[in-house]
C-alpha cells in the first residue's frame, strides 16, 4: 500500500475520533446549558477537514485500480 494512503487513512481515523469527542463535548456544554458555538464551530472545521481526506484518499484509490 502507498505510504501516501496509509498516511490519509491514519489521518482519516484520527479526525473521526476527534469529530466523536467534539461532538460529545458539544452534548455536554448543551447539557450544562453552555454556550456551544466555538465548539460547534471546530466541529465543522474538522468535519470539513474529513471530506477531503475521504475524497484525497479515494482518488489515490482509483488511480491505484488504474494501475493494476
Amino acid at each position: 500500500m502507498d505510504r501516501n494512503l496509509v498516511l490519509l487513512n491514519q489521518n482519516i481515523a484520527r479526525l473521526r475520533r476527534d469529530v466523536r469527542l467534539q461532538a460529545w463535548e458539544i452534548e455536554r456544554l448543551i447539557a450544562a446549558d453552555i454556550d456551544c458555538a466555538s465548539a460547534a464551530q471546530r466541529l465543522t472545521r474538522m468535519q470539513a477537514d474529513l471530506v477531503l481526506f475521504v475524497e484525497k484518499r479515494e482518488r489515490l484509490m482509483q488511480g491505484e485500480l488504474k494501475d493494476v
